[in-house]
């Protein structure tokens, strides 16, 4: 008894004089004892862990989901939060193994971009977040940049130096932010007068082999009519790729088509020239994620739910109890300049 109440760190639960204490310490550390962690965690019901949640596949580096994560281990540590990483190929036809995740071994799970309806998936005894969800509802807590006024601040900017013909090369329009970006353009385009055409948003994915193949086809379309001046991409990878197969072509960067990015992760310096892009606060989304989901934890487990992420961020903006909007700030760099005579193939 007194050899257990040592080795669980209790102080005083039972006296235990201190020369006993550190004679017990002494001869575990010489047996190399390590204390049963999830034997612990079971019986305070609390594992101090928690689950993250993304799609990880065997293909591109997703630098958008390691940006993400690093806020996540972050907040997670400055907590005394251990974390542990859940895999998914695809949401649609993996969203059944979520509830295996929180099966015990967390105490609750951050979600990254869910393309599922989590309350219906999940446990109602499960606490989670979703950073970027798909369609979120108002008793989900989700995370999210300002993706319509973010796509307004980069079309406003490329129509403010005179562009006119612009092509969109977002992801799909299954996507709710997709469709707030869509959105945003939109809104710009009207504000000056113009109108963005069906026939100029190219939908994909967020991966730079969706913006070379979306490029390639954009250039073997247009065949001998003139180019775009400007193309919006939906993602920094998108604008990787679509670099790439520019610069394969003999098209000049920002000379004869100025191009943008979305995120800024470490590829929107990677690129050449550098992009032109919008900046989401990913360390800080995560880090708040972490913070969300502890207060769902702890309420969960009977606690006072006071909401240390409220106010945690001078940028952050509410706009209903549970969905936290981020400003979206534009990053101006050298891809993009004002339209010059356009190129024809």
């Amino acid at each position: 008894m007194m050899a257990s109440v040592v080795l669980n760190g209790a102080q005083s639960s039972t006296r235990v004089a201190p020369t006993t204490r550190q004679r017990i310490l002494e001869i575990a550390a010489g047996l190399n004892y390590r204390r049963n962690e999830v034997a612990r965690g079971l019986s305070r019901q609390r594992m101090d862990t928690i689950g993250v949640a993304a799609v990880v596949d065997g293909g591109e580096i997703n630098v958008y989901f390691l940006e993400v994560l690093n806020g996540i281990l972050e907040g997670a540590a400055s907590h005394g939060q251990n974390t542990t990483i859940f895999s998914i190929k695809d949401w649609t036809n993996d969203s059944a193994r979520l509830p295996n995740f929180c099966d015990g071994r967390v105490d609750g799970i951050i979600l990254i971009a869910p393309d599922i309806h989590a309350p219906e998936t999940l446990s109602h005894h499960t606490p989670f977040v979703t950073l970027h969800g798909n369609e979120p509802e108002p008793q989900t807590y989700n995370l999210d940049i300002d993706n319509e006024g973010g796509a307004y601040a980069i079309t406003r900017h490329l129509i403010e130096l005179g562009h006119r013909d612009i092509v969109l090369l977002p992801g799909g329009r299954e996507i709710f932010g997709v469709r707030q970006r869509i959105a945003g353009s939109r809104r710009a385009y009207a504000e000056c007068g113009l109108e963005l055409k069906a026939s100029d948003i190219i939908e994909g994915n967020f991966s730079a082999w969706s913006g070379k193949l979306r490029t390639a086809h954009l250039l073997e379309s247009r065949g001998e009519r003139a180019l775009p001046t400007a193309i919006i991409c939906g993602s920094d990878a998108i604008a990787y790729g679509c670099i790439e197969v520019l610069a394969a072509s003999g098209v000049r960067v920002p000379q004869d088509i100025s191009v943008t990015g979305f995120d800024d992760t470490l590829m929107a310096r990677m690129t050449s020239p550098p992009l032109t892009t919008v900046r989401q606060p990913f360390r800080e989304m995560g880090r708040c994620a972490v913070d969300r989901l502890l207060v769902q934890i702890a309420g969960s487990a009977g606690t006072d739910e006071s909401d240390p992420a409220e106010g945690d961020s001078d940028q952050a903006a509410e706009y209903s109890p549970r969905i936290r909007l981020f400003p979206a700030e534009l990053i101006i760099r050298e891809s993009v300049g004002p339209p010059r005579a356009s190129k024809c193939l």
